[in-house]
C-alpha cells in the first residue's frame, strides 16, 4: 500500500549553519559537497524516538544545505541497523508506530526512491495459521544494483511459544514479484559435521546480495531440540543463487562458528570471524573463488553496514579521536586525526573520502576527510542542528 509523503524544502529545521563556521580546532577547509546527499534522522525535543521524529533528504546546493522532510516515517532504531541505500533506492524497517492492525508485535518494512511522491509497503509471506502473525524483520533489508530488495520475512507464535520462522526473500518491485529461497534444512543437514539431533537450520540477520541481485551471501546456524529447549551446533557461510534456488557453502570446511562481520562494497570479498582448532580467527573469503585467507587487523564498531565499506575494506570511528582505516586487501589498518570523537563514519560514494558526524555544546557538525591517508585534513560540510541524531550517505 503506498503513502503520499508531505514533503517540503526547508534551509533551517535540520542545518542551522552552513560551511562557514569551522568545528573549534578542526584543522581544515570548507568543502561544497554538491554531489553527495545524506539522509538525516532527526529526533524530537525530549530525543526520543516515538514522538515527533522523522527522517530527511540532505542535499548541498551551491554551497547552501537544503533539507527535504520525508513524511513522518522513521526506523525501528538506528539508520545503520535499519536502513539500506542504494543507487537512491530506499529500504527501511519501521518503528513499531507504524503498525496498520494494532499488533504491536507486528513489524513492517518499506521502500521508496529518493524524492519520490510516495512510499510502499513490502510484502511479508503469510503467517500460515490463526496462532501465528506475520512479520518483516526490520534489521535485515538490503538492496542491490540491480533494484531488488532482499530480507527476511516469516511468522511468529503469538504467544512465543516456537521458533520464529524466517525466509530469505527478494522482491522486485519493477514486476512486484516477490521469491522465497528455498529452505535451508535441507543444505544444513547435509554437512559434515551434522550431529545426530541436528534437525534444521535458519538464516542469521546479516546477509549481503550481490550487485546484479542474483546471489545472496550470509551464515546459516543449524540447531535442533533436545528436552524441549534449543540447541545450536554450528554457523556456516554460505552462497545462495536465487536463479538456480541452490546453496553453496563458502569458507574453510574447517569454519564452526561463524560471525560475518561484513562485506567490500564490490561484493568479491566478505570479513568474518571463525572458530577453527579451538581458537578465534578473522578471516577474508572471495565469493567467486572461494579463497579464503586469515588476516591479522581486527577492531572497528558497526562494520556490518554496507555504508562503512569501499571495495578495500571498511572504516570506524574510534574513541581516541580518530578514524580506523581498515584495509582487508592489504591486511593493514592506519588511522585519521578528527577534532574530537568522530561518529556515524562511513565512505563517500566513490569511497575515496570518508564523512563523520562531530558533537559539540556548540551544536553538530557534518564533517568529511579530505581523502583515506594518515594525513587527510578534515573539512566542514555543514552544521546540524542537535535534533539531528544520525546520517547515511545516499549512494
Amino acid at each position: 500500500m503506498g503513502r503520499t509523503p508531505h514533503i517540503w524544502v526547508i534551509g533551517f529545521l535540520s542545518v542551522f549553519f552552513i560551511a562557514s563556521c569551522i568545528f573549534p580546532d578542526e584543522p581544515g577547509s570548507n568543502t561544497k559537497d554538491s554531489d553527495t546527499k545524506f539522509l538525516l534522522l532527526n529526533y524530537s525535543d525530549n530525543n526520543k524516538l516515538e514522538t515527533g521524529a522523522y527522517i530527511s533528504l540532505l542535499e548541498i546546493k551551491k554551497g547552501e544545505p537544503e533539507v527535504t522532510p520525508l513524511d513522518e516515517i522513521y526506523p525501528s532504531g538506528s539508520l545503520s541497523a535499519n536502513v539500506d541505500i542504494v543507487n537512491n533506492r530506499v529500504v527501511m524497517g519501521l518503528h513499531s508506530n507504524f503498525n496498520t492492525d494494532g499488533l504491536s508485535r507486528r513489524s513492517v518494512g518499506i521502500w521508496f526512491d529518493m524524492l519520490s511522491t510516495t512510499w510502499e509497503e513490502l510484502p511479508i509471506l503469510p503467517s500460515g495459521s490463526e496462532n501465528r502473525y506475520s512479520y518483516f524483520d526490520v534489521s535485515t533489508g538490503k538492496v542491490s544494483e540491480s533494484g531488488h530488495i532482499f530480507y527476511l520475512s516469516g511468522s511468529n507464535d503469538k504467544n512465543y511459544n516456537d521458533q520464529y520462522r524466517a525466509s530469505l526473500v527478494r522482491y522486485n518491485p519493477k514486476t512486484d514479484v516477490l521469491e522465497t529461497a528455498t529452505h535451508p534444512e535441507g543444505f544444513v543437514l547435509a554437512q559434515p559435521e551434522k550431529g545426530g539431533d541436528t534437525e534444521t537450520g535458519q538464516f542469521k540477520r546479516d546477509f549481503y546480495p550481490s550487485l546484479d541481485g542474483r546471489y545472496v551471501y550470509g551464515v546459516i546456524e543449524a540447531f535442533g531440540v533436545s528436552g524441549g529447549s534449543y540447541h545450536w551446533d554450528y554457523e556456516i557461510l554460505f552462497q545462495y543463487d536465487f536463479q538456480k534456488n541452490e546453496y553453496t557453502r563458502l569458507g574453510d570446511s574447517n569454519d564452526k562458528h561463524v560471525t560475518l562481520i561484513g562485506i567490500t562494497s564490490d561484493r568479491s570479498l566478505m570479513l568474518y570471524s571463525s572458530k577453527v582448532a579451538g581458537s578465534y580467527k578473522t578471516r577474508t573469503v572471495n565469493t567467486i573463488s572461494n579463497t579464503v585467507s586469515d588476516i591479522s587487523i581486527t577492531g572497528g564498531q558497526n562494520r556490518t553496514n554496507t555504508s562503512r565499506w569501499n571495495s578495500s575494506g571498511y572504516c570506524s570511528g574510534e574513541s581516541n579521536r580518530t578514524i580506523g582505516v581498515y584495509n582487508v586487501l592489504s591486511n593493514s589498518k592506519h588511522d585519521i586525526k578528527t577534532p574530537a570523537d568522530p561518529y556515524y563514519s562511513q565512505y563517500s560514494p566513490n569511497g575515496e573520502s570518508i564523512y563523520f558526524m562531530l558533537f559539540s555544546k556548540t551544536g553538530n557538525y557534518l564533517c568529511k576527510t579530505s581523502d583515506l591517508t594518515a594525513t587527510a585534513t578534515i573539512d566542514t560540510v555543514c552544521g546540524l542542528s542537535t535534533l539531528v541524531h544520525e546520517f547515511l550517505v545516499i549512494k
